[in-house]
């Protein structure tokens, strides 16, 4: 894999390093994502909510807050849908949370995967049943027309709060749809995932409940849910997002909310701000098991109950899935790589087995993804039919590739990076071979994968105070990776194998010895001696610490790595 330094203005990153008092990597680090300016780079390393973009553009806002205004003052009932997966849940939590404080009637539901994708007809007649008179949708609604058409039939207002895929507004059939994706929308920030987007309605809901003369509670409260939902769903993590994430980071470590305190203990988060990788990795895993694995109600009263008794049990039911789950997802992987190596040399990636659990096979559909580097689809067949989990690689848009192979699907739905679908069993060769076709020039039309540093550093310069200033960086994530550094011709003084597949190693530069970790890295294990590249993240390993770690991204004999590399 080729290694790139990252263009950086270096008068610029200079500039930064005397103003803002960062290191000299931090600066070069801003200044390479675009970050030239005092004033932006301050803003950037400082994420505020003032300078959140105000939602006047988002279509549809205005009217989705006034009905819920008239709502919660009138005593109507208000029903609550979120889909299974962590953003449709802390979607869901946050709407009937917020609504629920502000004394409204609320009753809230979550989908079951068993009931397949969206919004179904059967599910809105359930939602009548229980007497809402209006009826918020996070994290769906946008593609099921039907089931919402149904509810404006019967006089009952439909709002969708939902970041999904839309290409014509003008026949969707409920009162107000939120959604930064339409044609119409003004919102100049595409990346929010629906709690996002909950979180802007129900801020612009305590304004209009305000002018009505109501006690309203602080939507900043719920930012916690924003956090977990925004790093579950992989969205961008710049622009709003940045800013939300990082204030719902601070609010995680003090929420009030008995089931995600427990689920923070035993993830071994509670008590401190988490990152967002602790997130992604310990907490996000837990709450999406439930869902996965059959009822997201689970990982609902974690998030929602406030009887503490009943939200530290679903807590650690949440754990006890996510256990289950993982047994799961290794056969089935295993399967899955088996089939995928039958045809290593297709564009796309389709396998499918009728024994897999639907719930796992989005997490097996980004495995094979990172393994054979295409997108890739799984399927669960179900008799003649088959329900999917499809994932995609960066410039390869596969919305986009399903749109123009929809004529072999029951059903499809989604983004660039994931998506949905259901096919008939017998329309799985010939979606195959479409989707194969589509992709093909997607894929020689993409860059080739590519290590992208940030900076080149003397070992020297790795220390305690550089991973400080880079914690600045946080929240790391989609769209904001954890910057990678490069540094020449360390030399190989100590080298062992750890664990299945894992390297340690210690690295000399003229005097300074430092300690580093290569991560299913022993087919490039170096000798004791060699000479070499390398690219790694600079952080503080805690597990036994704190110690200052070099987590490699890459290595390459001296000059291979960064041959032909200047700053």
């Amino acid at each position: 894999m080729p290694w790139k330094l990252t263009p950086a203005d270096s008068e610029a990153a200079a500039r930064l390093s005397a103003s803002l008092a960062v290191p000299p990597a931090v600066a070069r680090v801003l200044a390479a994502r675009g970050l030239a300016d005092e004033e932006h780079a301050r803003r950037y390393l400082e994420p505020q909510l003032r300078d959140l973009v105000p939602p006047r553009q988002m279509a549809d806002l205005a009217k989705a807050v006034e009905r819920l205004g008239r709502a919660v003052a009138g005593g109507e009932r208000i029903g609550v849908f979120g889909d299974y997966d962590v953003d449709g849940v802390s979607s869901a939590a946050l709407c009937a949370d917020y609504l629920v404080r502000a004394g409204a009637d609320v009753t809230i539901r979550v989908a079951r995967r068993d009931e397949g994708y969206g919004f179904s007809p059967a599910q809105a007649r359930e939602m009548v049943e229980r007497e809402a008179r209006v009826i918020v949708l996070t994290d769906c609604g946008t593609s099921d027309d039907a089931a919402v058409g149904e509810l404006a039939g019967a006089g009952i207002d439909v709002i969708a709060v939902d970041h999904h895929r839309i290409t014509d507004v003008s026949a969707w059939p409920g009162f107000a749809l939120v959604n930064p994706h339409r044609p119409d929308c003004g919102f100049p920030f595409k990346g929010l995932c629906s709690v996002g987007l909950a979180f802007y309605v129900m801020a612009a809901l305590r304004r209009d409940l305000v002018g009505r003369g109501l006690d309203v509670p602080d939507p900043r409260e719920n930012l916690d849910l924003v956090a977990l939902g925004t790093i579950a769903d992989v969205a961008p993590l710049d622009g709003e997002n940045r800013i939300l994430v990082a204030k719902g980071l601070q609010q995680l470590a003090r929420t009030d909310r008995p089931g995600l305190r427990e689920l923070a203990r035993i993830a071994e988060v509670e008590g401190k701000v988490p990152t967002s990788e602790q997130v992604a990795w310990r907490l996000a895993p837990r709450l999406n098991a439930p869902g996965r694995l059959g009822d997201a109600a689970i990982a609902l009263d974690c998030l929602w109950q406030r009887d503490a008794e009943l939200a530290v049990q679903s807590a650690r039911r949440c754990h006890a899935l996510n256990e289950e789950r993982k047994e799961i997802q290794r056969r089935i992987l295993a399967e899955a790589l088996a089939q995928g190596e039958e045809r290593r040399d297709d564009p796309f990636c389709l396998v499918a087995g009728a024994d897999w659990h639907p719930g796992v096979i989005g997490i097996v559909a980004s495995k094979l993804t990172e393994h054979f580097d295409r997108p890739a689809a799984v399927i669960a067949l179900e008799g003649e039919r088959g329900r999917a989990s499809a994932r995609s690689l960066p410039g390869v848009d596969l919305f986009a590739l399903l749109d123009r192979c929809g004529e072999h699907m029951l059903r499809y739905g989604g983004h660039a990076a994931a998506a949905g679908f259901s096919v008939q069993r017998d329309k799985i060769e010939s979606l195959r071979e479409a989707l194969c076709r589509e992709a093909a020039p997607a894929l020689d039309g993409r860059e080739r994968s590519e290590v992208k540093l940030a900076a080149l550093v003397g070992l020297a310069a790795v220390d305690h105070a550089l991973c400080k200033a880079l914690e600045r960086l946080e929240p790391y994530g989609e769209a904001n990776p954890q910057p990678v550094f490069g540094a020449r011709a360390v030399r190989v003084e100590m080298v062992r194998d750890v664990g299945l597949d894992h390297i340690k190693l210690a690295l000399r530069q003229d005097e300074a010895v430092r300690q580093a970790i290569g991560f299913g890295m022993r087919h490039k294990r170096p000798n004791v001696g060699d000479d070499i590249d390398v690219a790694f993240v600079a952080e503080i390993d805690n597990w036994r610490g704190p110690r200052l770690q070099l987590r490699l991204v890459d290595l390459a004999p001296a000059g291979a790595g960064i041959a032909g590399i200047n700053e």
